[in-house]
């Protein structure tokens, strides 16, 4: 069969099923937008500005607003020209999606299991948190993050480069995901899958239990502090990334864990994908983070 998805790219659909709330739902996904980006550049621009801020939990913060901009800034544009009919997209214009989307994708998760280590180091060890998570242990680790997730879509995207998607040229999603593109392939697809197994495993296992580990023994100290307030103080370091991680995680499962052979199977990785958008990129830590950290009148630990 020959590949004309080259010449022809792909119809991004996105909410195209609701007709009568087109208006509605566009101006609701630009102000989200506007709101990711101020939101983020705001804390990004107040951290470099502060000196009392120059500490290794900003750093990260920083980074983790940094890949915010770069992820609303892949999908909401592409998404928001759907609701003005404007739904083409290049079969190179979509694999540069995907591979960026993986990218910035595998990026959040380790740079969120680094923070969870963060975490750890400020509760469990206060007293040498400073000299553990030193300037220059924050930038190796912050390199290293982008390094394995920049390198991390290399293996899926050389597959599939080369399938033939003959099936349709609509893609019934927000963008250019793994999962629909998978199923307008007309075979090919087991390598994939696959692949994308191995490197879950490789990857993915060990960065959620990594991060489970620094919760467990976050949790175990802080039971130990005798009283209330010492124990709020301690879990308000960390209760926003908790929350940020346990919905990432969540609609992780939610996405890619919905049998491929339901008729619903599509609305849900849709509506869940528009979760991730909404809830975790346009600023899962900003604000709240910070808030939450005690800049504004709560202490801090670390």
């Amino acid at each position: 069969m020959e590949n004309n998805t080259t010449h022809e790219g792909f119809i991004l659909l996105g909410f195209s099923e609701y007709l009568h709330s087109q208006v509605l739902l566009a101006f609701g996904f630009l102000a989200a937008y506007t709101l990711c980006i101020l939101e983020n550049t705001l804390l990004i621009v107040l951290v470099c500005l502060d000196c009392q801020l120059h500490t290794p939990m900003y750093f990260f913060l920083c980074n983790l607003s940094f890949l915010d901009i770069c992820l609303t800034n892949l999908i909401l544009p592409k998404f928001l020209l759907t609701f003005l009919n404007i739904r083409s997209i290049s079969f190179h214009e979509c694999m540069g999606q995907l591979y960026l989307y993986i990218a910035f994708a595998s990026s959040e998760y380790f740079l969120l299991t680094v923070m969870s280590y963060d975490r750890y180091v400020a509760i469990c060890d206060p007293l040498h948190y400073n000299i553990i998570l030193n300037k220059k242990l924050c930038v190796t680790l912050s390199a290293v993050n982008w390094l394995i997730s920049l390198t991390d879509p290399n293996p899926v995207m050389r597959i599939m480069w080369k399938l033939h998607f003959c099936k349709s040229h609509k893609i019934n999603h927000l963008f250019c995901d793994p999962v629909p593109l998978l199923k307008l392939s007309c075979g090919g697809t087991a390598k994939v899958g696959i692949v994308m197994l191995i490197e879950g495993i490789c990857l993915g296992v060990p960065a959620f239990f990594c991060t489970l580990f620094s919760y467990i023994s976050i949790m175990s100290v802080i039971l130990k502090i005798r009283t209330a307030q010492g124990k709020l103080k301690a879990f308000s370091t960390c209760s926003s990334h908790l929350s940020v991680v346990s919905m990432l995680y969540l609609t992780l499962f939610c996405i890619y864990l919905v049998p491929p052979s339901s008729n619903t199977s599509v609305n849900y990785s849709k509506t869940f994908s528009l979760l991730n958008i909404v809830l975790l990129w346009i600023g899962p830590a900003g604000t709240g983070y910070v808030l939450s950290t005690g800049y504004f009148g709560l202490g801090r630990v670390g």
